[in-house]
């Protein structure tokens, strides 16, 4: 029997207060380079900016047909076919939603967009996200010193990156 991922669909504005409500919360907040509020007005007007970017892809994630999680996919070199993504769940998501939700997403990265690497940044401090990275055969390419400035203190942000090729040779998968 085939895993159960879930899936990635382009999120649509009808769902932008939940996802600014899961993106406000505290404990997801406090591992983002933005760590105001993000107000209504505010996020509509992001959310409208990467309607008109074809290489921006903002995504939500469901399992079994519940909204868990919100990923963000932005081709940053369309001949080199590199992305960075970035992503938080709900905050009542359940435990093993970050595992799928990765799945996901490396099959969403890979294998729809033709993706050649996926690249991943966390804040030095976001442990569980470097875990995270690690566990879907991200490598860690870069330690970025005092890179990220929250309004108070300096940080390390840490670089990932994950090639198509070394992903299919994990998983078995095709290469595209």
């Amino acid at each position: 029997m085939a895993e159960d991922r879930g899936q990635l669909r382009p999120l649509l504005a009808t769902e932008l207060d939940i996802v600014r409500e899961w993106r406000n919360h505290p404990e997801v907040r406090r591992f983002m380079y933005t760590q105001h509020e993000i107000g209504a007005e505010e996020h509509r007007a992001w959310f409208e900016r990467a309607q008109q970017d074809p290489n921006r892809h903002l995504l939500l994630y469901l399992y079994r047909n519940d909204p868990m999680g919100f990923v963000n996919i932005s081709i940053v070199n369309l001949a080199a076919k590199r992305a960075e993504w970035g992503f938080y769940l709900s905050p009542d998501a359940p435990r093993g939603s970050g595992h799928r939700l990765g799945r996901a997403t490396l099959v969403y990265a890979f294998e729809t967009l033709s993706l050649h690497k996926l690249c991943g940044e966390a804040l030095a401090f976001n442990t569980r996200s470097i875990r995270f990275h690690e566990r879907l055969g991200f490598t860690r390419e870069a330690t970025l010193r005092d890179h990220h400035f929250d309004g108070q203190r300096f940080h390390d942000v840490v670089g990932f990156g994950l090639l198509n090729s070394d992903r299919a040779a994990r998983e078995g998968a095709k290469v595209s």
